[in-house]
């Protein structure tokens, strides 16, 4: 059952089917049929009177919510959305004034039509008119009550309107029905564009219960709403008249057929004669054709018709140009002109192409001049004979012959398979003359490579289907083996029996080196000669599914070399090459026979080691060893260009038994172990942590987590409070919170890194600065609070983005905040690269009034030189100093130097971490005024920061 709901429904006068009735209700058929739905379905239901075309246009633009009585156009479903079924069906008719003589559309032509303005049926009924030029003027009205008043009241001569509203109201205005009826239509509810789908849905599951007579109601209202209009009684005189036409039509028929037999009488003898010649002229198998002298068809028999494409009537009174190219046209002109201007009879070969298809064919034409009494020549007469197909059979034998003697050994032998008649290419091939091959068998080139089983289903091949095509070694005349391509056709007689045997001899060597080489290429590694990564992944699966039958063990080695790149920058790629040469013949000293060595790019290395103990751990000293000597090997020295290089390797290792059957994951693996390694300092072994994987699954499914809260808005801030010693409360620093709809609040310790690694801090730190933003301009709203400011941090990865200064502007455009009020805190980070690109930004948005704070500083790197270039406003002492303020001389130090250090460069100094009054005291001692930490509150909802612990602040 769906929520109960209100929908504003527009009315029209339309009677029968939606109007307003005398008691200013709606009603109709289709008030009564909403009503059944909104029952159902628990709406109520507001009606909004409204003419035709107002309704639409407020349907369109979302002032009610549905509109009954709509027929479905292409055009209307640009505009509104309807449901699938429709509610009933109509069709329009036009109604006359009664006494009118209106009764097909012919008697329509200079009438008056009445119709309702913008409807479906005007622009349906004026196409229909202009189709048959009738021309009509249409009256538009902006009801169908307005439009039959029209009719009655003589300012039209007829009205159009959908067959229900006629049939209802036509004796009360007067008016009859004329018998033309045109445009079924089927009707609908209809909603604007995109919006109210479920209640379309709740109409159409209501229509589909009406239609398959589950719910009998619908069939109840029709009846309420469907009386037919009493016809008016035919007075007797009337029925004379009927009878007296119907005499009269009788009598004009029978006369037309008189006529008609006697001109049917005078034609059928020449169509007699006609169709003589014609049966005649169809019968001979040729393309028979008449051209006057100005080179027209006068006749065509119906092979031309045929050859053509068209009929007779498309034919007589075309020249060629209508049926072949210009090129044939030409041709066939200049023909005719021999036979129509000088009198000759003329035989030719003519080669015309058609039009229609393209095609060329070749024709023998006979063509004679035709004359009149008195000897001058009136046309020709034409037959063309198609020889198509016998130009074909001769240049086929033409052909033949050449290809017999083409590139291809070619061989002809009898039933007994001795050779009749060989090539010269075939001669070449084999080593033989022709002379040589003639009266032996193909046995004779037999190389010794194949047994007798291969040649025996050779011939039972060519026994059951008469051909065979495979590769064979072959031996020519001097003894060299060779690969060839063979082919063996049997030639059969018109009785099926075996007559000759032609084959044919392709020498196939350069084709299996060509293979070879691209299964080296596709396989094995170009530079070392070694597996791919193509070839070394089948290994690996073909190895795995070996060990998991045999319950041997089995490692994979991941070798990547240190520091390689290091040598193709200084050195160039030509002595990289060299090194990885070098590197894949001493990664194969070092494995066995049955191992495999293979380059996956670069300079990473993989080895698989099979064979090993099923017992883990003695697995896993079997592949130590085999890693120690890879280790040993890589760390000696390589010589290149005269000169010795000392290169290491990292090697991450995975047993089988780790992987599961899985190619992927044992590789996954083994590289995450090589990165442990190179961790680790490179020059050494790990082998795979499951804590690595669990770590790395984990940090996949934060950031996966991070985004979907960004999307879905889980983040949210909190501000720790910022108290001077002389002013109190000056403001607050924003820290981002994570809301988890399942941990809980997940802390930025945890978060944070990951959304820095993969660059989400930059939409997150988007968000952040927006946030912050409007709650500065909240804070601004209240006296108590308008003068606080809001530090923000944010990170070197954002702050560095190309569009990080104008996303800083949008969002002070955007929320209105005063950037006066907002600091930005920058940590030491940014002062290690592009320092000059790092004061250009900051100059530029403290030119608008926003503050910079460095924030941590002091644990850091800051050179005093880029230091007192920094447009900043305030050193922030970093809480590892704090800390231990009270207890360590060297932090109280540190403090003392950042206080002097900001003041002498007249820059505002804050330390946070503070948790103790004497924390608060000492750093006062120091000439440090401003603080935050959990002594004045810890971090928070906003609403917390009017909150701070009485007595904090001295």
């Amino acid at each position: 059952m769906a929520a109960p709901r209100e929908l504003r429904v527009g009315v029209y006068s339309n009677e029968p089917k939606v109007f307003v009735n005398a008691e200013g209700k709606p009603s109709g058929i289709f008030v009564d049929l909403l009503q059944l739905v909104a029952t159902r379905e628990q709406w109520t239901l507001r009606y909004v009177p409204c003419d035709w075309q107002d309704c639409l246009d407020a349907l369109a633009a979302g002032q009610i919510d549905l509109m009954p009585d709509v027929a479905r156009t292409s055009e209307r479903e640009r505009l509104f959305d309807f449901h699938a079924s429709p509610v009933l069906h109509s069709w329009s008719q036009v109604y006359r004034a009664r006494g009118s003589s209106i009764q097909s559309m012919f008697d329509l032509a200079g009438k008056r039509v009445a119709v309702l303005k913008g409807s479906v049926q005007r622009a349906t009924f004026q196409s229909m008119m202009d189709s048959f030029g009738i021309a009509v003027l249409l009256i538009d009205a902006s009801t169908l009550t307005e439009a039959f008043e029209f009719v009655q009241n003589g300012d039209a001569d007829a009205v159009i309107a959908n067959h229900l509203f006629g049939n209802f109201h036509a004796a009360q205005y007067g008016l009859a029905d004329s018998g033309i009826v045109f445009q079924p239509a089927t009707l609908y509810f209809a909603t604007g564009l995109g919006r109210n789908a479920d209640v379309l849905d709740a109409i159409d599951r209501s229509v589909q219960d009406w239609r398959s007579g589950a719910d009998t109601q619908y069939t109840q209202v029709l009846r309420r709403w469907g009386g037919q209009e009493q016809g008016a009684r035919i007075p007797p005189w009337a029925w004379w008249g009927v009878a007296g036409l119907a005499l009269f039509g009788l009598l004009a028929a029978l006369s037309a057929v008189v006529l008609q037999r006697k001109v049917q009488e005078r034609t059928r003898h020449l169509q007699v004669s006609e169709q003589k010649l014609a049966a005649i002229l169809d019968s001979v198998g040729a393309f028979i054709y008449i051209k006057g002298r100005d080179y027209r068809y006068q006749y065509a028999n119906h092979h031309i018709l045929e050859l053509f494409g068209r009929p007779a009537s498309e034919v007589v009174g075309q020249d060629d140009t209508a049926f072949f190219d210009q090129a044939t046209a030409v041709q066939i002109q200049e023909n005719d002109r021999r036979v129509l201007e000088h009198g000759e009879r003329l035989e030719v070969e003519e080669v015309n192409t058609h039009l229609a298809d393209g095609v060329t064919r070749a024709y023998l034409s006979v063509k004679i001049p035709l004359r009149l009494p008195d000897g001058s020549i009136h046309a020709l007469c034409g037959i063309s004979t198609d020889i198509t197909e016998r130009r074909r059979a001769e240049e086929s034998l033409r052909i033949a012959a050449s290809v017999f003697e083409s590139f291809e050994g070619m061989v002809v032998t009898g039933p007994d398979q001795r050779i009749l008649k060989a090539n010269q290419s075939y001669a070449r091939l084999t080593g033989y003359t022709v002379e040589e091959l003639v009266g032996q068998t193909p046995a004779l080139l037999q190389s010794g490579r194949h047994d007798a089983q291969f040649y025996e289903g050779l011939h039972s091949a060519l026994r059951s289907t008469g051909a065979w095509q495979g590769e064979v070694w072959n031996r020519r005349k001097n003894g060299e083996v060779y690969p060839a391509w063979i082919t063996v056709t049997a030639v059969r007689s018109a009785q099926g029996e075996v007559t000759h045997y032609v084959g044919t001899l392709t020498d196939i060597s350069h084709r299996k080196a060509a293979e070879e080489e691209i299964r080296l290429l596709a396989f094995y590694d170009p530079l070392t000669g070694l597996p791919n990564r193509r070839l070394m992944n089948d290994r690996l699966q073909h190895s795995l599914a070996t060990s998991a039958r045999s319950g041997a063990g089995g490692a994979l080695l991941f070798v990547d070399l240190d520091n390689f790149k290091d040598l193709n920058d200084t050195q160039g790629h030509e002595f990289g090459d060299q090194l990885l040469r070098q590197v894949a013949a001493r990664l194969g000293g070092c494995v066995r026979s049955g191992d495999t060595v293979a380059r996956l790019g670069g300079d990473e290395f993989v080895l698989l080691i099979e064979g090993l103990s099923p017992q883990a751990h003695e697995a896993a000293a079997q592949a130590e060893t085999v890693g120690r000597a890879v280790l040993l090997a890589l760390a000696q020295g390589y010589p290149l260009g005269g000169h010795t290089y000392h290169s290491s390797c990292s090697i991450g290792v995975a047993l089988y038994a780790d992987a599961q059957g899985s190619v992927d994951e044992l590789l996954k693996r083994g590289d995450m172990a090589m990165y442990q390694a190179k961790g680790a300092g490179r020059n050494t072994m790990r082998f795979f942590d499951p804590r690595t994987q669990a770590a790395v699954t984990a940090r996949t499914a934060l950031e996966s987590g991070m985004r979907e809260a960004l999307r879905d808005g889980q983040f949210l801030l909190h501000y720790q409070a910022q108290i001077s010693q002389a002013r109190g409360m000056v403001g607050a620093e924003a820290l981002v919170r994570w809301q988890h709809p399942q941990r809980g609040l997940v802390s930025p310790a945890e978060f944070i890194p990951v959304a820095e690694a993969s660059g989400l801090i930059v939409p997150l730190g988007a968000w952040i600065l927006r946030t912050a933003c409007l709650q500065l301009v909240e804070w601004a709203q209240d006296p108590a609070t308008a003068h606080w400011t809001l530090a923000v941090n944010v990170s070197a990865r954002q702050f560095r983005h190309p569009h990080f200064v104008d996303e800083v502007l949008g969002v002070l455009e955007e929320t209105g905040a005063n950037p006066q009020r907002l600091k930005l805190e920058l940590t030491e980070t940014l002062l290690l690269d592009d320092v000059e690109d790092t004061i250009e930004r900051m100059t530029t948005l403290r030119a608008l009034g926003l503050g910079f704070s460095l924030d941590d500083f002091g644990t850091g790197y800051s050179s005093l030189s880029y230091l007192k270039r920094l447009p900043l406003d305030q050193l922030k002492i970093d809480q590892s100093f704090v800390r231990d303020l009270l207890t360590d001389a060297n932090d109280a130090s540190i403090a003392r130097t950042i206080v002097t250090l900001a003041q002498s460069l007249d820059l505002g100094v804050i330390a946070e971490g503070v948790e103790t009054c004497e924390q608060r005291d000492m750093l006062a001692s120091l000439g440090c005024h401003m603080w935050q930490g959990y002594l004045f509150g810890r971090p928070g909802p906003a609403s917390a920061l009017r909150e701070a612990p009485a007595g904090a602040v001295v």
